[in-house]
């Protein structure tokens, strides 16, 4: 995958507008269907400003997502330093990942779990965030606001069910409010009693 184009700052208005509008479209309609020349009509403009965001259409496409997971990142780290209270941390980091997630439409959700290179884009924001939940959850321990449990198992159960959200498996709810539900269930199941 050619990495210089994702790197590459947007430097005109017109590449910052139609990247904007890719992100809208692929959070609305998802994007199976992407192709250079299709967006080129829809949005109509040149072909040469789209090879401006990536080489090929898998390059616009991983920009486009690793620029959405980078900002739910963005909100749901931003809520871990909100608050010093561990539970509140964890409360406000579910709820910024639910409101994060709320424009992602069950066809974008799908198209993440049956895109590689998409899937590989979420992987890896799934790692980070594992990640920072069991930090969490050891500092919560530690300072008694959650029980002594077994962090490894704790963090491995919210990944497969980050994971499990995003494949599609949870279908009686949006995403989003699947990420809220899974917040308060796990911190319901940790904190002190």
């Amino acid at each position: 995958m050619s990495e210089p184009a994702t790197n590459t700052p947007l430097a005109t208005p017109r590449q910052r507008e139609i990247f904007e509008a890719l992100l809208t479209h692929f959070l609305a309609e998802g994007f199976a269907d992407f192709t250079m020349d299709g967006a080129a009509q829809r949005l109509h403009c040149s072909k040469s400003t789209l090879y401006s965001l990536g080489r090929t259409g898998d390059d616009v496409i991983r920009r486009v997502l690793v620029s959405f997971f980078r900002e739910v990142a963005r909100r749901t780290d931003l809520a871990l330093t909100t608050h010093r209270s561990p539970t509140l941390a964890m409360e406000a980091y579910f709820d910024a990942m639910a409101a994060a997630m709320e424009p992602a439409s069950p066809a974008f959700m799908r198209d993440v779990a049956t895109t590689p290179l998409a899937r590989r884009v979420y992987e890896t924001n799934t790692r980070l965030a594992t990640e920072k939940i069991r930090s969490l959850v050891e500092r919560g321990i530690q300072e008694g606001e959650f029980r002594k449990l077994p962090v490894d198992l704790t963090a491995h159960f919210i990944e497969v069910m980050l994971e499990h959200i995003q494949q599609g498996g949870v279908t009686a709810t949006t995403p989003s409010q699947a990420y809220a539900e899974l917040g308060q269930l796990v911190l319901r199941g940790i904190q002190s009693s």
